[in-house]
């Protein structure tokens, strides 16, 4: 409650919005919020999966690359379109850590859009295996603005073949951009980028929860696994699995939903350690996931074996269990700094963690009027000194919620109006 009195005080200063009307996000425990999302009752109105013209569409970008068989199912470059049939304007979304185009998350966003009246193509994370293996010429995610220049580039392709597949289906007026949570600081460094290049000439950029330092975000996430060690943690996730399923075992009728699932959680007595650490083992396996394809395609024989073709039906559960232990901070240490010294002997570490914050923009962000930016309070991935910089940058056109945790919120009645209203408004 501190923290968010003090944010407060700070916004009125700054001009930036706290508070909406009507705002009624029923989690006020930030570790709650951003595992449970937000409850039916409270989510804005939207269409179903069969009331909206969409269509998922594969792209050989490298037809050259030699995929191992290990990533067989990823050859190709899968993103989805949503499409109006008449013209209208285009919305690129881009996901979040480990995040893919067709994430509950994305899908709500393409719901909000479809019904608003506007075309979309959703696009994976540069840091999940599928764009890493399919989509990426780096193969070494991570560093921001390398990352937008190869986001930028499949946004074209994937538009380009989007127009070819399905015809006057696809008619873009005009474009804009999104992003949520690392896919909230790409879209901030691809409109940077867009400044320079004039492909898209983007009318508006919503960054949606960003970290402000992916690498103090990353110290964060790693350190609710970290600081109890991998195994505590495995121990705490069977813990929390068997009292769920003693719960479930005496209910009548099963319903995987999320207000289900809150209901067995709160049952099963889980409480803010446990939900930090299934947080920070979810962030550890999208690292995981990461560094496996990375190793793989890079052939460092760092979590794999070097040289050794792994085929589709071999084991990889050794290869996770090496990775699990590794997670992304090593792999910026050990990886990300080496070979931007290497390719700059300028640079340096701390050089690097500059390059991979929003900070490396503050100038460019406070006086991009078209960028806009939505966070909460207590979003669990920023630290101290991070929404005094949101509220520094970008003033008026921050949106910072009381409470929501992590994208908890995403989905909500007022969240989605605020989202839509800012689209919508003339420059």
């Amino acid at each position: 409650m501190k923290r968010i009195l003090l944010v407060g005080a700070m916004l009125l200063l700054s001009g930036a919005s706290y508070a909406a009307e009507n705002y009624d996000f029923p989690f006020t425990d930030p570790f709650k919020a951003t595992v449970f999302g937000t409850p039916a009752a409270y989510k804005a109105d939207l269409p179903k999966d069969d009331e909206i013209n969409r269509e998922v569409l594969s792209l050989d970008i490298f037809p050259e690359r030699e995929v191992p068989e290990v990533f067989w199912y990823q050859e190709e470059f899968e993103y989805s379109v949503v499409y109006q049939e008449k013209p209208a304007p285009l919305v690129f979304s881009i996901a979040g850590t480990g995040g893919k185009y067709n994430g509950g998350k994305m899908k709500a966003l393409e719901k909000a859009f479809f019904k608003a009246g506007y075309n979309v193509i959703s696009i994976t994370s540069p840091t999940h295996a599928s764009f890493i293996v399919a989509a990426s010429e780096s193969q070494l995610p991570g560093d921001l603005a390398n990352d937008a220049e190869e986001i930028y580039g499949v946004m074209q392709k994937t538009l380009a073949h989007a127009k070819d597949e399905l015809g006057d289906k696809l008619q873009v007026t005009d474009f804009y951009l999104t992003g949520y949570s690392l896919g909230g600081a790409h879209s901030a460094f691809i409109s940077k980028l867009d400044e320079e290049k004039k492909v898209f000439d983007f009318k508006k950029v919503f960054l949606v929860n960003p970290p402000v330092s992916l690498y103090n975000s990353v110290i964060i996430l790693d350190g609710y696994v970290e600081s109890v060690g991998t195994a505590a943690v495995k121990q705490t996730i069977d813990s929390i699995f068997r009292r769920l399923g003693e719960n479930v075992s005496h209910a009548d009728r099963v319903e995987l939903t999320p207000d289900f699932i809150y209901r067995m959680f709160v049952a099963a007595g889980v409480d803010d350690a446990e939900l930090a650490q299934l947080i920070g083992l979810a962030f550890r396996l999208s690292s995981t996931d990461m560094i496996f394809a990375i190793d793989v395609m890079q052939n460092w024989g760092a979590i794999t074996y070097k040289n050794h073709e792994i085929s589709k039906h071999e084991s990889i559960s050794h290869s996770f269990a090496r990775g699990a232990q590794v997670g992304f901070l090593t792999y910026f240490e050990q990886a990300m700094v080496p070979i931007a010294e290497e390719k700059d002997p300028s640079m340096d570490r701390t050089q690097m963690i500059n390059r991979l914050s929003l900070t490396s923009l503050a100038g460019y962000l406070m006086s991009a009027d078209k960028i806009s930016v939505v966070t909460n309070a207590d979003d669990i991935i920023l630290a101290s000194p991070d929404l005094a910089f949101l509220t520094k940058t970008f003033g008026d056109r921050a949106k910072i919620y009381p409470y929501g945790g992590h994208c908890g919120n995403m989905d909500e009645k007022v969240w989605v109006e605020h989202m839509l209203a800012f689209f919508a408004a003339e420059k």
